[in-house]
């Protein structure tokens, strides 16, 4: 091809260009309205859809227990505000001699003193004096209230009634009830409280009558300690499915009256049950077992604010004799006990003779072994540094106002449990 033939070539192409560059220009003013009209629904579109995700969606909450967990069931998006958490130690009368106070520890409730159906503390026990009287006037908890007292953390008294019939009487009659504050000023004359824990649980049959009147007890005590005492704190404990089911609590109206409820999120399995099971399943209930933590949380989330709210955390586990050593293994009858922390640890220091397997549960996030002692083969549900420390993880994921551990003493010697503790929670110190 030629010089001259090439540049005519090119001259009629950009000819040809220019004319279509003319032509879209005329026909960009032509629709210039119609254009800014598209583009103005388009951006307003977007921007309303926008606005409603950013309004109405959570934002998952990624959580470091499993890539795939979120919690979305919370009713607005929740980042971490309450950075200062409260540990809460329940000490049971009969771990008295095997507890030593940890700087994690804020706050120990006693376990407990037991109120009749009259309103008075039981005082004795089959002839005996009763043992969480016993104990409460030991040399050794006055020496524990005096180290609690010079370290700033705050020591309750738990006040327990578990006797069907008499929690129906207590809770239906006002001279009881009067009767119980005056058994209450008498012991904060004489020991060193700074909160109430009220613990009053019933396996039988409850109705809103019932429900009314612990709400009316509830209120006249709390009352009672605002209208006496500079501050005490007042708390209650509530089974894990309380929102979920109601049973003898009307949580939405006792929410208001107290500082704290303590969620007892575990006993998801016991000694009684027929098949081995985590005794604190995070996750898993609606498949596997009846119900989980995630599950019943998302009730109480509902209608209580999260930093009243404390997760129940156990320092215990079950162990069962079982036809295998499968997860779900059948349990024989008559064959479950509580296993301690420290049981567990014992029982891994023998690990050879005792042929121990140890496994985990990914559904419930949640440790167990396995072991054979004559002939026969057992298996312990309980908590570890690793399931105890994805708990933590969904207590600050969700802004809870700290834990409640069931109980002191189980542990043993052992820092293991508290050091997760340590790296998890910011301490709430009053």
């Amino acid at each position: 091809m030629s010089k001259k033939i090439f540049i005519k070539s090119n001259v009629q192409m950009l000819g040809l260009f220019g004319k279509k560059s003319n032509s879209n220009i005329k026909w960009f003013q032509k629709n210039k309205l119609k254009i800014k009209i598209a583009l103005l629904i388009f951006v307003t579109f977007f921007s309303t859809v926008a606005i409603f995700l950013w309004k109405f969606w959570d934002i998952p909450l990624i959580s470091p227990i499993d890539s795939l967990t979120t919690f979305m069931f919370l009713s607005k998006s929740q980042l971490p505000r309450n950075n200062e958490k409260i540990v809460y130690g329940f000490l049971p009368y009969w771990n008295i001699n095997k507890f030593s106070i940890q700087k994690e520890l804020t706050h120990l409730g006693y376990f407990s003193l037991t109120i009749d159906a009259n309103g008075n503390f039981v005082s004795d026990y089959q002839g005996e004096i009763d043992m969480g009287l016993r104990r409460l006037n030991s040399d050794e908890f006055i020496d524990i209230s005096n180290d609690l007292t010079k370290n700033n953390k705050k020591i309750e008294l738990v006040i327990s009634q578990f006797n069907y019939d008499d929690i129906t009487y207590f809770l239906n009659s006002k001279t009881s009830q009067e009767n119980f504050l005056q058994s209450l000023d008498n012991a904060f004359l004489a020991y060193p409280f700074s909160g109430i824990n009220i613990d009053i649980e019933t396996s039988g049959t409850t109705n809103e009558k019932m429900r009314q009147n612990l709400t009316t007890f509830l209120l006249l005590l709390r009352q009672h300690l605002d209208n006496k005492y500079d501050h005490v704190q007042l708390s209650i404990d509530m089974y894990a499915g309380a929102a979920a089911n109601q049973q003898l609590w009307n949580v939405k109206d006792i929410a208001p009256l107290v500082d704290y409820i303590v969620v007892m999120a575990y006993d998801f399995h016991r000694s009684s049950s027929s098949n081995a099971g985590p005794v604190a399943p995070l996750f898993g209930g609606k498949d596997l077992w009846d119900g989980d933590i995630n599950h019943y949380l998302q009730a109480f989330l509902e209608i209580v604010p999260s930093e009243k709210i404390l997760l129940g955390i156990p320092f215990y586990g079950y162990e069962w004799q079982t036809t295998s050593r499968d997860a779900q293994s059948h349990t024989f009858p008559d064959t479950g006990n509580t296993a301690s922390y420290q049981r567990v640890t014992e029982l891994l220091e023998e690990s050879e003779k005792l042929q121990v397997e140890e496994h985990w549960n990914e559904d419930a996030l949640s440790p167990y072994i396995s072991y054979k002692e004559d002939g026969e083969i057992f298996v312990i549900y309980y908590e570890d540094s690793r399931s105890i420390s994805y708990k933590l993880d969904y207590v600050n994921q969700l802004d809870l106002g700290g834990v409640a551990i069931w109980a002191l003493g189980y542990e043993g010697n052992s820092r293991e449990l508290w050091d997760v503790i340590e790296r998890k929670i910011n301490i709430k110190v009053e």
